[in-house]
This record gives structure tokens, sequence and C-alpha cells, in this order.
């Protein structure tokens, strides 16, 4: 018998690849990335969920939250009606709190530099001056709240006025332009609260009449 010739072998190209590169292609392949056993799994859903932080980043995340709280209790505070009377009530009038610590500062220095380098009694006066501001900032204050008072007991006749002095007088020692939230009444305005503007009166729409048909010319001339 004739021996048969071999049948020749295909070199692997791009166009035809070998049958070892496609038997290697078809049989099981390992994973790039192991299967996490039940344990780390845990360990990782409970890091998602509580993770492990240095000291440093809970005091930062500590930090934020009381932040947060204190700006979300601040916004209730500002939003009672009755507060919102007493920032309008205090906004509408000169204050000498807002001039206190500027003026106290500016005498501290004025006093210092007069009393070392020209005339030493100029601390005793500077003092002097500055007792009789916070004698008139009290006096002021007294002021303010009997009138603040009076209106929020004519509007709020079942509120509480626990706390309401203290927020009255801590907006007066402020400066207008430094004032939260903003002052939404001009300095000497009259009195109108709430001060919210009545819409205007709508006005009935006006029906609009058809002209008169124009008369034909037959009809006009004769």
């Amino acid at each position: 018998m004739a021996a048969t010739k071999p049948e020749p072998t295909q070199k692997a190209t791009p166009e035809y690849p070998s049958a070892e590169i496609g038997q290697a292609s078809r049989g099981p392949q390992k994973k790039a990335i192991a299967t996490p056993t039940r344990r780390q799994a845990e360990e990782a859903r409970r890091q998602r969920i509580s993770p492990t932080l240095t000291p440093k980043q809970a005091k930062a995340r500590e930090r934020d939250a009381k932040n947060k709280a204190r700006d979300e209790a601040l916004t209730k505070t500002h939003a009672l009606p009755a507060n919102t009377l007493i920032r309008d009530w205090v906004d509408r009038r000169w204050n000498v709190g807002e001039f206190l610590l500027p003026v106290m500062l500016i005498s501290l220095v004025f006093s210092l530099v007069v009393s070392a380098y020209w005339w030493p009694p100029a601390m005793a006066v500077g003092m002097y001056a500055v007792y009789a501001l916070v004698l008139l900032f009290a006096l002021d204050s007294f002021i303010m709240w009997r009138g603040c008072r009076k209106q929020l007991l004519k509007f709020f006749p079942n509120g509480s006025l626990k706390g309401k002095l203290g927020y009255a007088i801590a907006r007066t020692y402020l400066m207008r332009r430094s004032r939260q939230p903003s002052p939404r009444v001009k300095r000497g305005s009259p009195w109108m609260w709430p001060n919210v503007p009545e819409p205007d009166p709508v006005k009935p729409k006006a029906e609009k009449t058809k002209p008169e048909a124009t008369k034909t010319k037959t009809e006009t001339t004769k």
C-alpha cells in the first residue's frame, strides 16, 4: 500500500489561527480576581456601612455634624413668626448697640496712645466714656424691648416670651450689614407688621364692543 502523505499543517496567522490556539481559547480560564470569601464579603459590607475612621477623620465628621445641626436649629429659630417681628422691630430703628463695639475699640486705642505720649489721664477719661456708653446701651435696650414686647403681646397673645429678649439684644449690637437674616425693612420706616405688601386689586376686563357694521351704499344713498 502506498504511504499516505501527511496533510500540511497550516501556520497560525491572523486569518487562520491554529487549532492549538482555538483549543486553548475554548478551555477553562482563570478569573482575574478571586471570588471573596464569606468573611471578606461581610467585612467589606461592614466597611461600607460604618467605615473605620482615623481619629482626625472622626473629629472632622463630628464637627460637620454639629455645624449642620446648629445651622438647622438656627434656620428653624429664624423662621418663627415672633422672631420675624423682633427682627423687623430692631431693624427699623437706630440702636446704640450696633455702635458699641466699634466705639469701645476706638476709645481704647485712642486713650492708650494719648495717655502714653501726651496726656496720662486720657486712660481714665476713656474708661469713663466706655462706662457711659454701656449705660446708654442698657437704656436703649430697655426702650427697644418695651416697645417690642408690646407688639409681641399684641400679635401673639398666647405665645411665650422666653428667650425673646436675648434674641432682640443679640441683634441690636450687630452692625446692620452683618445681621443674618438680612434686614428687610428700611431704617426709620413706619411700623407695619406683617410687612407683606397687599396685592393689587384685580381690575375686571373691559368687554370689547364690536364696531357696528357700516351701512351699505345702497342704504345710505337714496
